[in-house]
């Protein structure tokens, strides 16, 4: 009985021995989930090592970075680059290793911006600045550029004609991995020229000394003006639309240079400035009969230089207009030049911020220095030929005038203080729409 029990417990402590002199291999294969190596990455590993009882992973950057059992199943990796795997495995007599490296990618992101070299003026040329990350292949194209295509990371490209164009990019990475991504750009007109128009302003349209003007430029695609002039004054030589004044008479020479940085370009105008008449003239003027007054108007400003409908009249342009017409009616028996401030009582209404005109409609019947014939009128060429007509004005008792004695010259002193005369030389029947056609001649600064 002893001897069969120690038989027994002979061949169990045989059973339990650990196996010795057997190799241990370590080996795993792994599986990138959707084959996809932009990270974040997921991969999973599968170990196949022989006759170990003993593991040890290690992932470096992975989560989790190490594991001690067989299989780890998947792991998350969040950084690009390579990373090591490393398996050890072992038994009671042998310990083995395995590691290796993976590339991880970036994920594919194409980007990039485009710089002008000088400015978008064309031809112009522009670089490209790359800023792409996941990628290490470029494949570039270029509407209407040169070059059309390109490979290089920063490329440079012209483009000779105006226009919009597009840039496109295609990036990829190593495994093939592509975006794609496409910006425009704007190439704008070469400078052709340098373009420009002298513009007296309103009170100087006559050219008279002295006269201010707008140089008003029609020149495209310049960046930089400089202005010079044989005479006067420029407001400021760098802009774009200064003005000049000119303070004497004379004939002067306006140069102008635009540039853009590429191309300069120059052009030269001549003004003549007239002396100073001190004298405004106004040819044909038609003003309506008291029933004209919607449709033809019967006021008149020397100021503004421009005839007003009653319903044209405004609080801001009512103290300028120095000249109302009265006429009764088609058949012109009773007519009358009167002050603005008069107009409520000749059924026209008030005149906002009106004036005061002086005036002699009969000539004849006024107790004047001078008088001033039509053919006198017609030969005023300078306001200083007004400057002698002194007069009184003509009551409202003898201050109409009819359809006789045609040409007729009125006399009027407006409320600044200017003196002039109007010739009338028609009288129109048109019905309710009658009007008078009559020169102006005015004193002016």
């Amino acid at each position: 009985m002893t001897k069969t029990l120690i038989t027994l417990a002979l061949l169990l402590t045989a059973c339990h021995r650990p196996i010795t002199n057997v190799e241990v291999t370590a080996d795993f294969t792994y599986e990138v989930l959707d084959n996809d190596y932009s990270v974040p990455v997921r991969i999973a590993f599968d170990n196949s090592s022989k006759n170990a009882y003993g593991f040890k992973w290690t992932f470096e950057g992975g989560n989790p970075e190490s594991y001690d059992k067989k299989d780890p199943g998947y792991v998350e990796f969040s950084k690009p680059g390579a990373i090591k795997i490393k398996l050890e495995v072992w038994n009671d007599e042998q310990r083995k290793e395995k590691e290796i490296i993976i590339d991880l990618d970036s994920v594919v992101a194409a980007g990039f911006d485009i710089h002008p070299v000088v400015n978008n003026y064309g031809p112009t040329q522009f670089t490209i600045t790359n800023k792409s990350v996941g990628v290490n292949t470029y494949s570039w194209s270029f509407e209407n550029g040169v070059p059309a295509t390109s490979g290089e990371r920063n490329p440079t490209v012209q483009f000779n004609t105006p226009g919009q164009y597009e840039i496109k990019l295609q990036a990829a990475n190593s495994r093939g991995e592509k975006q794609t991504i496409s910006k425009k750009v704007s190439v704008l007109p070469a400078l052709e020229k340098a373009e420009f128009d002298i513009v007296p302003s309103f009170d100087d349209e006559d050219y008279e000394a002295p006269l201010l003007a707008t140089l008003e430029n029609h020149t495209t695609s310049a960046t930089s003006h400089k202005w010079t002039t044989t005479g006067g004054a420029i407001s400021n030589a760098a802009d774009s639309i200064p003005t000049v004044s000119f303070t004497n008479p004379g004939t002067y020479t306006i140069t102008y240079e635009a540039s853009n940085g590429k191309q300069t370009k120059t052009n030269s105008q001549t003004i003549t400035v007239k002396p100073n008449s001190r004298l405004r003239s106004f040819t044909d003027v038609h003003l309506g009969i008291n029933t004209a007054h919607a449709a033809i108007g019967s006021f008149f400003s020397t100021q503004l230089r421009k005839v007003f409908r009653k319903a044209n009249v405004t609080v801001a342009n009512g103290p300028a207009i120095d000249i109302v017409y009265f006429g009764l009616s088609e058949s012109f028996s009773y007519n009358q030049f009167i002050s603005p401030g008069d107009a409520q009582s000749f059924t026209f209404g008030a005149i906002p911020g009106a004036t005061r005109t002086s005036w002699v409609n009969l000539q004849e019947k006024c107790s004047c220095s001078s008088t001033l014939s039509p053919a006198a009128f017609d030969a005023i060429t300078n306001g200083a030929a007004l400057d002698p007509i002194s007069y009184t004005e003509t009551t409202a008792a003898n201050n109409s005038f009819n359809n006789s004695n045609l040409p007729r010259v009125i006399l009027f002193q407006n409320a600044s203080g200017k003196k002039g005369a109007i010739k009338v030389k028609q009288m129109v029947q048109a019905g309710q729409q009658s009007y008078l056609v009559c020169d102006i001649k005015v004193q002016k600064d």
